[in-house]
Formats: structure tokens, C-alpha cells, sequence
């Protein structure tokens, strides 16, 4: 039976695990609820990088030996959790539609409620660069390359190996992959098996501090989070950057016409290009300034922006509301 899901509003969070920033994917499952695999994927460069018909051929051949083989297996328990009784969705009402992207804004405010999170949260579904591996967009669990002296790297891990294991998960898509490094650990080791020609090899996966960071300004949920970066704008084209003596990769936000009363508050205007924070150069996008805004302060506390206005040179204090 195929059953498309567009709203998390009574669906159970325990079985229907998976990274709630997506646009698409799919999660295949037995008739008593037991999770045979996952498919889907994205990153910072594009929504649909992985998301080949041979690799969700593949990742539904595997689904479908995997229920063959464990048939008559007991699966445990797990304590059923809906969007919909987080305190947080209260505010889109009893009959609102919960987005995906809602479940991690619901849970993030539930930790927030406990004083329990932290930035760790949002290292969320770790790729598998990660840990030094590219992996085939046409078959989820094949090694296209390593990245030297990387974690994967350091057990021997070659091109055309096959991922089978990582952790408890059986890996058949990148989707398997990513769901099985967001349930290891922050730092230590993860049990990894994989074959290689012939031959089924397993070792355990170091996973060093920070392991898991990665750019996550693509995530719809981190929208949400405050402090607000009270502009809105785009990158600055690469000929206007050329003009004002700009590279490629320096931060060129240019602030459109409409600008929020923070920003007109704090004298900001439109077409002013903002390149850095408190005389501090930045090597990023316009998405990612935003997103670091987000991270990386505080609401109430006051930035310098570096802007180029014109032919000037200016600092603009802003105020950054919640």
C-alpha cells in the first residue's frame, strides 16, 4: 500500500522518524510499523541531490529483503509521540497543518521549555562528507570516493565499496546513512561494516569534536529561531561584485527596497551591501549570513555591519530583535 502524507497532524513521530527539513521523501515500513528503510535526501547545494529512480529502485529492493528476512522478527516497542503534543503547536490551532519543519521547531521549543537545548541541536542528520565519504546518487550505499585521511578514510574504505551497517541501521540510500550518523554520538565511535570486492569488513568509525557540523542554512526550521537578522536581501551578482572590488567568495549581501523596522531603524538603506560583522570579513552567502545571525548571537545584542554604500564605506549599528 502506498500512502502519501502532505500534514504530520496525528502521525506518529516514533515510527515516521526521519530529518523533517526535507521537500520529499519516503519511509518504508512493515504492516506492525517496523521502519525498513528511508529514502531522501538534501544539502546545502540542492534539495534533490540523491534523489535518483535507480537509488529509490534500489532502496526499495533492499526494504523488501529486508521484511523477507525478518519476517517472523519481534521489533521493540517505542513510546508514540505526535506533533500535534508539543506545547508549541497549540499556536497553529486544534485543525492548522503541522509542516515537517514544524516537528523540529515544536521540539526545539519543548527543550527550550526544559532547558535542555543547545546549538549541538541543530547538527541535525550529519552527511556522509562528514565523515570523508561521497556516496553514488544512483545506489545509496556505493562509495564514488573518500576523502584522505578522513574518518572513513583512516579504516580503508574505498571507491566501490558497499556501506552495509552503520551503527544498528542497514544502509541502502544516503537517507539510511544519514539517519544512522545522527544517532551516533557527538564525539567517540560507531560500529561501520561494509564489503569490499568479496570480502564484509567492520570496524568502529572515529567521530572527533564537531564532527557533525556542516552548513545547515537550508533548513527551513532554523527560520524560526531567534534572534531575527532583520534584513532581507540576496547576493550581490558577480559583476557588481567586480564593480566595488569584491571575490566570489566574500560575503555581498545587498538589502532590497522593503527593509523591516529594525533595519530602518538602525539607518540601514536599500542597495547598501553589507560584507562582514564588527570588522570582521566573512567568506559566506547571503543564506548562510542570515543563518549565522541566527547561531552565532544573541536577541538585544547590538552588531556593527560593515556596508559598502555607494562609493563609502560605513558601519551601521543594528539591534537584533527576537
Amino acid at each position: 500500500m502506498l500512502l502519501r502524507i502532505g500534514n504530520m497532524r496525528g502521525i506518529d513521530l516514533s515510527i515516521f522518524d526521519f530529518d523533517y527539513d526535507l521537500q520529499w521523501c519516503a519511509t518504508m515500513l512493515s504492516a506492525d510499523g517496523a521502519v525498513l528503510g528511508r529514502f531522501g535526501a538534501a544539502d546545502a547545494q540542492s534539495s534533490s541531490k540523491y534523489q535518483s529512480l535507480p537509488a529509490l529502485r534500489h532502496s526499495l529492493e533492499q526494504a523488501l529483503q529486508r521484511f523477507k528476512t525478518s519476517k517472523n522478527a519481534e521489533f521493540e516497542p517505542r513510546k508514540s509521540i505526535r506533533a500535534e503534543e508539543y506545547p508549541a503547536a497549540a499556536r497553529l490551532g486544534d485543525n492548522g497543518c503541522i509542516h515537517c519543519h514544524h516537528v523540529y521547531e515544536f521540539r526545539r521549543d519543548a527543550l527550550k521549555r526544559e532547558g535542555r537545548w543547545s546549538l549541538d541541536e541543530v547538527w541535525t542528520y550529519p552527511e556522509p562528507e562528514n565523515i570523508g565519504l561521497t556516496l553514488d546518487p544512483e545506489r545509496g550505499d556505493r562509495v564514488l570516493a573518500v576523502r584522505p585521511k578522513s574518518p572513513a578514510g583512516q579504516l580503508g574504505i574505498q571507491a566501490k565499496d558497499l556501506i552495509r551497517r552503520i551503527g544498528e541501521t542497514p544502509i541502502a540510500s544516503v537517507a539510511d546513512l544519514r539517519y544512522a550518523l545522527h544517532r551516533g554520538p557527538k564525539k567517540g565511535d560507531i560500529e561501520i561494516v561494509w564489503k569490499s570486492g568479496a570480502t564484509e569488513r567492520r570496524a568502529s568509525l572515529p567521530l572527533a569534536e564537531d564532527w557533525r557540523k556542516t552548513d545547515v542554512s537550508w533548513r527551513w526550521s532554523l527560520k524560526s529561531l531567534s534572534p531575527s537578522p532583520s534584513i532581507i536581501g540576496e547576493d550581490l551578482g558577480p559583476d557588481d561584485r567586480k564593480k566595488i572590488g569584491l571575490d566570489s567568495k566574500q560575503l555581498a549581501y545587498r538589502q532590497m527596497n522593503f527593509l523591516t523596522p529594525a533595519a530602518r531603524h538602525a539607518g540601514l538603506q536599500a542597495n547598501d551591501v553589507i560584507v562582514g560583522i564588527n570588522d570582521r570579513t566573512m567568506s559566506m552567502t547571503a543564506r548562510q549570513f542570515e543563518t549565522h545571525i541566527r547561531l552565532y548571537h544573541k536577541v538585544g545584542e547590538e552588531i556593527a555591519l560593515n556596508v559598502i554604500r555607494g562609493k563609502d564605506r560605513v558601519k551601521v549599528k543594528l539591534k537584533l530583535p527576537e
